[in-house]
């Protein structure tokens, strides 16, 4: 899971990664762990803005690494190119701190409110769901993995997607929110 990083552009058009702890690089298409895991948070979370990018960069779905590794460049230029070393960009729970993103195209791009800035997907799933009032009725993630027949990463991305949706901060509070009263 992505969690303490930190993004910001280069003038040349890179973008630089400070991850918690470890020595900082260039985000590349080679960077397959993050593009892979911020793709499905982009996918579920901002459905709209995966939307505008994948029509984006349509011309370079073939190939797909690319095309793949081109959405996440993009989306982190437009929210978290900023350096900030008070708070991360992804923060210890893997959450997103959207940063104003100097950009000469401010209040002219096309995508302002989609792409950059996006607004949050908030209504769960079916399955998101069905992960809630599981754990609401007491099963652990192994459980509910077993229950559903799909992996614990899986449940666990559910929750991740979850608590997101709906600004909590602990598995705790999903229970509490989904617990029925008997």
């Amino acid at each position: 899971m992505l969690e303490k990083i930190e993004f910001y552009n280069c003038p040349d058009g890179s973008i630089n990664v400070k991850p918690f702890g470890r020595p900082m690089f260039v985000y590349e298409q080679n960077c397959r762990k993050i593009t892979e895991e911020m793709l499905i948070l982009i996918r579920d979370l901002y459905p709209a803005a995966f939307t505008a990018l994948s029509e984006l960069y349509s011309k370079s779905e073939r190939n797909r690494e690319y095309f793949e590794f081109r959405i996440v460049h993009r989306f982190i230029r437009c929210n978290f190119g900023e350096y900030d070393a008070l708070s991360y960009d992804i923060n210890q729970v893997g959450e997103f701190n959207f940063e104003d993103v100097r950009c000469p195209m401010r209040g002219e791009c096309l995508f302002e409110g989609v792409i950059c800035k996006p607004s949050l997907q908030t209504e769960l799933s079916p399955r998101e769901s069905e992960v809630a009032a599981l754990l609401a009725d007491g099963l652990s993630p192994i459980e509910i993995g077993d229950e559903l027949q799909i992996s614990v990463l899986t449940v666990r991305n559910h929750i991740q997607h979850i608590k997101a949706r709906l600004h909590l901060k602990n598995t705790a509070q999903i229970i509490s929110r989904f617990k029925t009263k008997d």
